[in-house]
Protein backbone atom coordinates (compact mmCIF):
# COMPACT_ATOMS: atom_id res chain seq x y z
CA UNK A 1 0.00 0.00 0.00
CA UNK A 2 1.69 3.16 -1.18
CA UNK A 3 -0.85 5.90 -0.67
CA UNK A 4 -3.59 5.03 1.86
CA UNK A 5 -5.79 8.10 1.38
CA UNK A 6 -9.17 6.98 2.70
CA UNK A 7 -10.03 6.23 6.31
CA UNK A 8 -11.03 2.68 5.34
CA UNK A 9 -7.77 2.04 3.52
CA UNK A 10 -5.65 3.47 6.32
CA UNK A 11 -7.47 1.49 9.00
CA UNK A 12 -7.03 -1.73 7.03
CA UNK A 13 -3.34 -1.01 6.51
CA UNK A 14 -2.76 -0.39 10.20
CA UNK A 15 -4.56 -3.64 11.09
CA UNK A 16 -2.41 -5.53 8.59
CA UNK A 17 0.75 -3.97 10.04
CA UNK A 18 -0.24 -5.13 13.53
CA UNK A 19 -0.93 -8.68 12.32
CA UNK A 20 2.35 -9.03 10.45
CA UNK A 21 4.37 -7.46 13.26
CA UNK A 22 3.06 -9.94 15.81
CA UNK A 23 3.98 -12.77 13.46
CA UNK A 24 7.39 -11.67 12.25
CA UNK A 25 8.79 -9.09 14.66
CA UNK A 26 9.61 -5.43 14.23
CA UNK A 27 9.39 -3.65 10.89
CA UNK A 28 11.67 -0.72 10.04
CA UNK A 29 9.96 2.68 9.91
CA UNK A 30 9.85 4.63 6.68
CA UNK A 31 10.96 7.95 8.06
CA UNK A 32 13.00 7.62 11.27
CA UNK A 33 12.35 10.32 13.86
CA UNK A 34 15.11 12.95 14.00
CA UNK A 35 17.16 12.51 17.15
CA UNK A 36 16.43 16.05 18.30
CA UNK A 37 12.73 16.03 17.48
CA UNK A 38 10.21 16.51 20.28
CA UNK A 39 8.02 13.60 19.22
CA UNK A 40 5.85 11.73 21.72
CA UNK A 41 2.45 10.12 21.55
CA UNK A 42 -0.42 12.55 22.07
CA UNK A 43 -2.02 12.33 25.50
CA UNK A 44 -4.44 14.85 26.94
CA UNK A 45 -4.38 13.48 30.52
CA UNK A 46 -1.51 14.53 32.77
CA UNK A 47 0.45 11.53 34.00
CA UNK A 48 3.34 11.01 36.38
CA UNK A 49 6.54 10.95 34.38
CA UNK A 50 10.13 10.17 35.34
CA UNK A 51 12.66 11.67 32.96
CA UNK A 52 16.44 11.41 32.72
CA UNK A 53 18.17 14.78 32.27
CA UNK A 54 21.40 15.22 30.35
CA UNK A 55 22.54 17.88 32.82
CA UNK A 56 22.34 16.63 36.39
CA UNK A 57 19.90 18.35 38.76
CA UNK A 58 21.21 19.20 42.21
CA UNK A 59 20.21 20.65 45.56
CA UNK A 60 21.59 23.88 46.96
CA UNK A 61 20.37 26.13 49.76
CA UNK A 62 17.51 23.72 50.30
CA UNK A 63 16.27 24.09 46.72
CA UNK A 64 16.16 21.57 43.89
CA UNK A 65 17.84 23.05 40.80
CA UNK A 66 17.07 21.79 37.27
CA UNK A 67 18.61 22.71 33.89
CA UNK A 68 16.36 25.40 32.46
CA UNK A 69 16.23 24.48 28.77
CA UNK A 70 15.85 20.75 29.32
CA UNK A 71 13.08 21.17 31.86
CA UNK A 72 11.26 23.84 29.86
CA UNK A 73 11.06 21.60 26.78
CA UNK A 74 9.32 18.90 28.82
CA UNK A 75 6.55 21.35 29.72
CA UNK A 76 5.84 22.84 26.26
CA UNK A 77 7.83 26.01 27.04
CA UNK A 78 10.19 27.76 24.64
CA UNK A 79 13.23 29.60 26.02
CA UNK A 80 14.75 32.77 24.60
CA UNK A 81 17.24 35.39 25.76
CA UNK A 82 16.31 39.05 25.57
CA UNK A 83 19.53 40.88 24.77
CA UNK A 84 18.22 44.34 25.73
CA UNK A 85 16.89 43.35 29.17
CA UNK A 86 19.39 40.51 29.79
CA UNK A 87 16.39 38.40 30.76
CA UNK A 88 15.65 34.75 30.11
CA UNK A 89 12.09 34.35 28.84
CA UNK A 90 10.00 31.18 28.99
CA UNK A 91 6.91 31.24 26.79
CA UNK A 92 4.03 28.78 26.68
CA UNK A 93 0.53 28.81 25.26
CA UNK A 94 -1.09 30.04 28.49
CA UNK A 95 1.74 31.45 30.62
CA UNK A 96 5.18 32.98 30.39
CA UNK A 97 7.97 33.96 32.76
CA UNK A 98 10.87 36.40 32.78
CA UNK A 99 13.91 35.90 35.00
CA UNK A 100 17.51 37.01 35.27
CA UNK A 101 20.68 35.19 36.24
CA UNK A 102 21.43 35.85 39.91
CA UNK A 103 17.85 36.87 40.70
CA UNK A 104 15.69 34.91 43.17
CA UNK A 105 12.39 36.01 41.63
CA UNK A 106 10.53 35.65 38.34
CA UNK A 107 7.73 37.60 36.68
CA UNK A 108 4.79 35.97 34.93
CA UNK A 109 1.88 37.29 32.88
CA UNK A 110 0.00 40.29 34.28
CA UNK A 111 3.35 41.28 35.87
CA UNK A 112 2.86 38.85 38.74
CA UNK A 113 6.21 38.41 40.54
CA UNK A 114 6.97 35.30 42.59
CA UNK A 115 9.86 34.41 44.86
CA UNK A 116 11.88 31.37 43.80
CA UNK A 117 13.53 30.89 47.18
CA UNK A 118 16.99 30.84 45.60
CA UNK A 119 18.75 32.64 42.72
CA UNK A 120 19.04 31.54 39.11
CA UNK A 121 22.52 30.04 38.62
CA UNK A 122 24.91 29.65 35.70
CA UNK A 123 27.13 26.57 35.99
CA UNK A 124 29.66 25.65 33.31
CA UNK A 125 27.72 27.68 30.76
CA UNK A 126 24.32 26.15 31.56
CA UNK A 127 21.44 27.90 33.29
CA UNK A 128 19.87 26.19 36.29
CA UNK A 129 16.70 27.39 37.97
CA UNK A 130 14.97 26.46 41.23
CA UNK A 131 12.25 23.90 40.51
CA UNK A 132 9.90 26.22 42.37
CA UNK A 133 9.74 28.32 39.18
CA UNK A 134 7.67 25.64 37.43
CA UNK A 135 5.49 25.00 40.47
CA UNK A 136 4.64 28.63 41.18
CA UNK A 137 4.10 29.92 37.64
CA UNK A 138 3.17 26.81 35.67
CA UNK A 139 1.62 24.56 38.29
CA UNK A 140 4.11 21.72 37.75
CA UNK A 141 5.77 20.23 40.82
CA UNK A 142 9.16 18.61 40.19
CA UNK A 143 10.81 16.09 42.51
CA UNK A 144 14.23 14.44 42.30
CA UNK A 145 14.22 10.77 41.31
CA UNK A 146 17.58 9.06 41.36
CA UNK A 147 20.89 10.68 40.58
CA UNK A 148 19.99 12.29 37.26
CA UNK A 149 16.22 12.00 36.96
CA UNK A 150 13.20 14.06 37.89
CA UNK A 151 9.57 13.09 38.44
CA UNK A 152 6.58 15.31 37.68
CA UNK A 153 2.92 15.12 36.71
CA UNK A 154 2.49 16.51 33.21
CA UNK A 155 1.97 15.17 29.67
CA UNK A 156 3.25 17.19 26.75
CA UNK A 157 0.37 18.62 24.74
CA UNK A 158 2.24 20.42 21.97
CA UNK A 159 5.02 20.11 19.45
CA UNK A 160 7.03 23.29 19.07
CA UNK A 161 9.11 25.10 16.46
CA UNK A 162 10.77 28.47 15.94
CA UNK A 163 11.57 30.59 12.90
CA UNK A 164 13.38 33.86 13.53
CA UNK A 165 11.59 35.62 16.36
CA UNK A 166 8.36 33.68 15.82
CA UNK A 167 7.38 30.75 18.04
CA UNK A 168 4.94 28.00 17.10
CA UNK A 169 2.95 25.42 19.06
CA UNK A 170 0.81 22.65 17.57
CA UNK A 171 -1.69 20.84 19.78
CA UNK A 172 -0.90 17.15 19.39
CA UNK A 173 -4.48 15.92 19.52
CA UNK A 174 -6.58 18.70 18.01
CA UNK A 175 -4.13 20.10 15.45
CA UNK A 176 -4.65 23.69 16.64
CA UNK A 177 -1.70 25.88 15.68
CA UNK A 178 -0.54 28.86 17.75
CA UNK A 179 1.96 31.54 16.75
CA UNK A 180 3.55 34.30 18.80
CA UNK A 181 6.72 35.94 20.04
CA UNK A 182 8.77 35.40 23.16
CA UNK A 183 7.29 36.81 26.35
CA UNK A 184 3.75 37.15 25.01
CA UNK A 185 0.87 34.71 24.90
CA UNK A 186 0.54 33.34 21.35
CA UNK A 187 -2.56 33.69 19.20
CA UNK A 188 -4.44 30.88 17.51
CA UNK A 189 -3.54 30.80 13.81
CA UNK A 190 -5.77 27.98 12.61
CA UNK A 191 -5.63 24.19 12.50
CA UNK A 192 -3.61 21.54 10.70
CA UNK A 193 -5.92 18.76 9.57
CA UNK A 194 -4.01 15.73 10.89
CA UNK A 195 -6.00 12.55 10.37
CA UNK A 196 -4.17 10.15 12.72
CA UNK A 197 -1.99 12.18 15.14
CA UNK A 198 0.57 9.93 16.79
CA UNK A 199 4.33 10.58 16.67
CA UNK A 200 4.55 14.24 15.68
CA UNK A 201 7.31 16.76 15.10
CA UNK A 202 7.38 20.13 13.38
CA UNK A 203 9.66 22.74 11.84
CA UNK A 204 8.99 26.31 10.74
CA UNK A 205 10.46 28.71 8.16
CA UNK A 206 10.24 32.44 7.56
CA UNK A 207 9.32 33.46 4.02
CA UNK A 208 8.96 37.21 4.58
CA UNK A 209 7.91 39.51 7.43
CA UNK A 210 4.25 38.47 7.13
CA UNK A 211 4.56 34.88 5.89
CA UNK A 212 5.73 31.67 7.55
CA UNK A 213 5.56 28.00 6.65
CA UNK A 214 5.18 25.11 9.08
CA UNK A 215 5.95 21.49 8.23
CA UNK A 216 4.41 18.79 10.40
CA UNK A 217 5.52 15.16 10.25
CA UNK A 218 3.48 12.28 11.65
CA UNK A 219 4.28 8.58 11.91
CA UNK A 220 1.40 6.38 12.96
CA UNK A 221 -0.15 2.91 13.01
CA UNK A 222 1.94 0.79 15.36
CA UNK A 223 4.71 -0.07 14.51
CA UNK A 224 4.65 3.36 12.84
CA UNK A 225 5.27 2.31 9.27
CA UNK A 226 2.93 4.93 7.85
CA UNK A 227 3.87 8.58 7.41
CA UNK A 228 2.02 11.82 6.82
CA UNK A 229 3.42 15.23 5.94
CA UNK A 230 1.57 18.49 6.25
CA UNK A 231 2.65 21.93 5.06
CA UNK A 232 0.76 25.09 5.97
CA UNK A 233 1.23 28.70 4.88
CA UNK A 234 0.61 31.31 7.57
CA UNK A 235 0.06 34.81 6.24
CA UNK A 236 -0.61 37.77 8.55
CA UNK A 237 -0.93 35.35 11.46
CA UNK A 238 -3.46 32.94 9.91
CA UNK A 239 -3.30 29.67 8.01
CA UNK A 240 -4.28 30.56 4.44
CA UNK A 241 -3.52 27.29 2.68
CA UNK A 242 -2.32 23.81 3.61
CA UNK A 243 -1.72 20.40 2.09
CA UNK A 244 -1.08 16.87 3.30
CA UNK A 245 0.39 13.72 1.80
CA UNK A 246 0.38 10.10 3.01
CA UNK A 247 2.54 7.11 2.22
CA UNK A 248 3.76 3.96 3.90
CA UNK A 249 3.94 0.20 4.08
CA UNK A 250 6.55 -2.49 4.60
CA UNK A 251 9.54 -0.76 3.07
CA UNK A 252 12.91 0.78 3.94
CA UNK A 253 12.41 3.56 1.39
CA UNK A 254 12.43 7.15 2.64
CA UNK A 255 11.27 10.32 0.95
CA UNK A 256 13.37 13.44 1.39
CA UNK A 257 11.67 16.69 2.36
CA UNK A 258 10.00 18.66 -0.40
CA UNK A 259 11.72 21.81 -1.57
CA UNK A 260 10.30 24.83 0.27
CA UNK A 261 10.14 27.58 -2.36
CA UNK A 262 10.83 28.39 -5.99
CA UNK A 263 10.83 31.83 -7.63
CA UNK A 264 9.16 33.43 -4.64
CA UNK A 265 6.39 30.82 -4.51
CA UNK A 266 5.82 28.27 -1.77
CA UNK A 267 5.57 24.64 -2.86
CA UNK A 268 2.63 22.60 -1.58
CA UNK A 269 2.77 18.95 -2.61
CA UNK A 270 0.05 16.38 -1.89
CA UNK A 271 2.10 13.57 -3.43
CA UNK A 272 0.39 13.69 -6.81
CA UNK A 273 0.15 17.41 -7.60
CA UNK A 274 2.61 20.13 -6.60
CA UNK A 275 1.28 23.66 -6.42
CA UNK A 276 3.35 26.85 -6.47
CA UNK A 277 1.53 29.22 -4.13
CA UNK A 278 2.01 32.93 -3.45
CA UNK A 279 2.62 33.98 0.18
CA UNK A 280 -1.02 35.06 0.52
CA UNK A 281 -2.27 31.62 -0.53
CA UNK A 282 -3.06 31.97 -4.25
CA UNK A 283 -2.08 29.14 -6.62
CA UNK A 284 0.22 30.40 -9.38
CA UNK A 285 1.11 27.07 -11.04
CA UNK A 286 0.33 23.35 -10.73
CA UNK A 287 2.55 20.42 -11.68
CA UNK A 288 0.98 17.00 -12.25
CA UNK A 289 3.55 14.62 -10.78
CA UNK A 290 1.56 11.51 -11.68
CA UNK A 291 1.50 12.57 -15.33
CA UNK A 292 5.29 12.78 -15.21
CA UNK A 293 6.12 9.70 -13.18
CA UNK A 294 3.07 7.47 -13.50
CA UNK A 295 -0.22 6.99 -11.64
CA UNK A 296 -0.94 5.28 -8.30
CA UNK A 297 2.19 6.51 -6.56
CA UNK A 298 3.32 9.22 -4.17
CA UNK A 299 6.07 11.65 -5.18
CA UNK A 300 8.33 13.95 -3.23
CA UNK A 301 9.49 17.08 -5.05
CA UNK A 302 13.03 17.42 -3.77
CA UNK A 303 14.55 19.94 -6.19
CA UNK A 304 13.00 22.54 -8.48
CA UNK A 305 15.05 24.71 -10.81
CA UNK A 306 14.29 26.59 -14.02
CA UNK A 307 15.36 23.70 -16.26
CA UNK A 308 14.71 20.55 -14.23
CA UNK A 309 12.91 18.90 -11.32
CA UNK A 310 14.00 16.05 -9.10
CA UNK A 311 11.07 13.93 -7.96
CA UNK A 312 11.12 10.61 -6.10
CA UNK A 313 8.35 7.99 -6.32
CA UNK A 314 7.74 6.15 -3.07
CA UNK A 315 7.25 2.82 -4.85
CA UNK A 316 10.90 2.65 -5.93
CA UNK A 317 12.65 5.42 -3.99
CA UNK A 318 14.76 6.26 -7.06
CA UNK A 319 15.12 9.87 -8.20
CA UNK A 320 13.66 10.97 -11.51
CA UNK A 321 15.23 13.95 -13.26
CA UNK A 322 12.51 15.78 -15.18
CA UNK A 323 13.33 18.08 -18.07
CA UNK A 324 10.96 21.02 -17.60
CA UNK A 325 10.88 21.79 -21.32
CA UNK A 326 10.10 18.32 -22.69
CA UNK A 327 8.62 16.72 -19.57
CA UNK A 328 10.89 13.71 -20.07
CA UNK A 329 11.76 11.84 -16.86
CA UNK A 330 15.07 9.98 -16.44
CA UNK A 331 16.06 7.52 -13.70
CA UNK A 332 19.48 9.00 -13.11
CA UNK A 333 20.86 6.28 -10.83
CA UNK A 334 21.09 3.97 -13.85
CA UNK A 335 23.89 6.08 -15.34
CA UNK A 336 25.56 7.02 -12.05
CA UNK A 337 25.97 3.77 -10.16
CA UNK A 338 27.76 0.47 -10.74
CA UNK A 339 25.89 -2.63 -11.83
CA UNK A 340 26.11 -4.35 -8.43
CA UNK A 341 24.51 -1.36 -6.72
CA UNK A 342 21.81 -1.11 -9.38
CA UNK A 343 20.99 -4.80 -8.94
CA UNK A 344 20.78 -4.36 -5.18
CA UNK A 345 18.45 -1.36 -5.54
CA UNK A 346 16.18 -3.13 -8.00
CA UNK A 347 16.03 -6.48 -6.20
CA UNK A 348 15.95 -5.66 -2.49
CA UNK A 349 12.91 -7.34 -0.98
CA UNK A 350 11.76 -4.36 1.11
CA UNK A 351 13.14 -1.62 -1.15
CA UNK A 352 15.99 0.68 -0.23
CA UNK A 353 15.86 3.47 -2.84
CA UNK A 354 18.89 4.72 -4.72
CA UNK A 355 20.61 6.48 -1.79
CA UNK A 356 21.09 9.69 -3.82
CA UNK A 357 20.64 13.07 -2.15
CA UNK A 358 21.06 16.29 -4.14
CA UNK A 359 23.62 18.71 -2.66
CA UNK A 360 23.89 21.43 -5.34
CA UNK A 361 24.95 22.26 -8.87
CA UNK A 362 27.74 23.99 -10.74
CA UNK A 363 26.67 24.77 -14.28
CA UNK A 364 25.51 21.48 -15.80
CA UNK A 365 27.12 19.44 -13.03
CA UNK A 366 24.64 18.17 -10.43
CA UNK A 367 26.22 16.99 -7.18
CA UNK A 368 24.82 14.21 -5.01
CA UNK A 369 25.75 12.52 -1.77
CA UNK A 370 25.40 8.79 -2.26
CA UNK A 371 25.10 6.06 0.33
CA UNK A 372 22.86 3.02 0.27
CA UNK A 373 21.05 2.89 3.60
CA UNK A 374 21.65 -0.84 4.03
CA UNK A 375 25.43 -0.52 3.73
CA UNK A 376 27.90 0.68 6.35
CA UNK A 377 30.23 2.36 3.86
CA UNK A 378 30.82 6.11 4.05
CA UNK A 379 28.88 8.48 1.81
CA UNK A 380 30.59 9.47 -1.44
CA UNK A 381 30.04 12.30 -3.92
CA UNK A 382 28.46 11.50 -7.26
CA UNK A 383 28.09 13.83 -10.26
CA UNK A 384 25.45 13.91 -12.97
CA UNK A 385 26.14 15.89 -16.13
CA UNK A 386 23.01 17.52 -17.59
CA UNK A 387 24.72 18.09 -20.91
CA UNK A 388 25.37 14.41 -21.57
CA UNK A 389 22.81 11.85 -22.59
CA UNK A 390 22.70 9.16 -19.89
CA UNK A 391 23.69 5.63 -20.69
CA UNK A 392 22.84 2.43 -18.82
CA UNK A 393 25.87 0.42 -17.69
Amino acid sequence: MKNPKSITAKTAAVALALTVTMASGSIPRLTPQPADAAATTANSVNQQVTRYLEHKPFKQSGQLYVPLREAAALFDLQVAYNQSTKALVLTGVTQYARLNAGSASATGKNNVTVSLGAPVLIKQGYTYVPASLFAKLFGISIKPSGKQEITYVYSSKYVMAQAGDKLFWLNREKGVLYMGVSGQLPARSGSINIEYPDLLWMDAHKIDDSTYVTNVYNSYGEPHIFDDRYRAILHNGSVVRQVGMSYGGFSNITLEKDVLTYDGKIILNDGQTAELVTPDGKVAESIDLEEIGGPDDVYSLEVMESDFLLIRPYSTGTLLLVDRTSGEATSIYLSMLDKASIDRIQNDELGIGDGLKFTGRTGDQLKFKWQLPSLSTEAVTKTYDLSKKPTTP
